[in-house]
């Protein structure tokens, strides 16, 4: 049985300001479709999607004996800084390489260390916040930008002069994640790359020689079993940190603001209503920030009924699963009181994402302080324009 063939509408600006009726749509045609547009096999069920993070039969590291091993080389060739910034990222790597690093980068990012950081989060959204109630204001670019960035840079211990920089890095180099890039973004990408990695390998020489009670100084000090991180490997754990992590919170708490807007769900007090926990988990849930993720086929296998050849690539549609009606009753009804939790959003297996403690505990912290007011919007937000990492540009709001 061969995979039914689209033309997947990534680009449709109707599609990215709602793609969850046409990703409903193809989910009960198929669980499997293959797009003609990037020669992806997109995957679109719960339960498929839950099987590849944790199956070892598919792989977010190329394969070096499939068909565009060279080609991938010489893309890496044309991007050197970009590419240098992903070689270690814990994304692409799988294996002992992965583990090892990953055990590394865990030592240095425990969860009592990013406990310690609620007070400041507390402070920090507060302050913010005080200086925006009773005017109209934007919510991303005066709230969840800067809070979410302050954290991230007191977590790694980066100046805050250097806070705009990691804001304007981070916004280009993410373009890099989505379906298709056009060379101008890519270009941009590429100088972003290249100025943050120069810059945190400088960080990384100060920090070794004069420590603090940072990540960044962690990083370069934690050793298992004899093996340090190398600077590079230092460079690309910072840079996903920023690049996931920020860009993961900032846009889960605009589209929650929307999603209840434009669900006629009262802001003020939702904490009180329902236990914030499980109001982050549905929210993340009902739109999530980042909507696919590449997986390469290490070996024939199966997936939903179909055959898929070793080498070939899938692409895992997280917002998709999230939204199948198998796993979730009324899936397109946002419900705080649902028994299952188990979203897609943050991965699994062993690419669960490394950051989900900070991000809970981010989102914990700031939306609890916006739900002390009734939050409205003043205009209809405008979306990126971009599918896989899914946000705004822009939400104005009053409270």
């Amino acid at each position: 049985m061969n995979i039914p063939e689209i033309n997947f509408p990534n680009l449709d600006p109707n599609f990215i300001e709602d793609p969850y009726p046409h990703l409903k749509t193809l989910r009960e045609s198929s669980p499997l479709h293959k797009d003609l547009n990037s020669d992806l096999v997109l995957v679109t069920r719960f339960e498929d999607v839950k099987g590849v993070q944790t199956s070892k039969a598919f792989s977010s590291s190329e394969p070096e004996d499939s068909n565009t091993f060279k080609r991938s080389n010489e893309s890496s060739e044309n991007y050197p800084y970009f590419w240098k910034t992903e070689e270690f990222s814990l994304l692409n790597l799988e294996g002992q390489l992965h583990g090892d690093l990953r055990g590394l980068v865990a030592k240095a990012f425990s969860t009592r260390q990013v406990q310690e950081l609620r007070p400041f989060m507390e402070t920090k959204s507060e302050e913010l916040l005080n200086n925006l109630r009773g005017n109209s204001f934007d919510l991303l670019a005066d709230y969840a930008q800067p809070y979410s960035v302050s954290v991230i840079g007191k977590l790694l211990g980066v100046p805050e002069e250097q806070y705009d920089n990691f804001l304007d890095w981070s916004n280009k180099i993410v373009k890099m994640y989505d379906l298709e890039v056009s060379s101008e973004s890519s270009e941009e990408a590429e100088q972003a790359a290249k100025d943050f990695y120069y810059y945190i390998s400088e960080l990384i020489d100060i920090k070794s020689k004069d420590p603090d009670d940072d990540m960044i100084s962690r990083l370069s000090q934690v050793t298992e079993n004899n093996q340090k991180l190398t600077k590079d490997q230092i460079i690309c754990t910072v840079i996903l940190l920023l690049n996931a992590g920020h860009e993961a919170t900032v846009n889960t708490i605009g589209n929650s603001i929307v999603a209840l807007n434009q669900n006629n769900i009262s802001t003020k007090n939702l904490n009180t209503r329902y236990e914030i926990k499980k109001i982050i988990e549905e929210l993340i849930r009902w739109d999530s920030p980042l909507q696919f993720f590449q997986r390469w086929v290490l070996e024939d296998t199966s997936l939903g009924g179909f055959d898929l050849k070793k080498n070939s690539k899938i692409a895992i549609l997280l917002g998709s699963a999230n939204r199948d009606e198998l796993a979730f009753k009324n899936a397109e009804i946002i419900n705080f009181e649902r028994d299952n939790l188990s979203h897609t959003s943050f991965g699994g297996g062993v690419h669960f994402c490394l950051g989900a403690h900070l991000a809970r505990l981010e989102l914990e912290v700031s939306l609890t302080n916006l739900f002390k007011s009734e939050i409205f919007l003043v205009d209809k937000p405008v979306r990126t324009g971009a599918f896989g990492i899914r946000g705004y540009k822009e939400i104005t709001v009053v409270c």
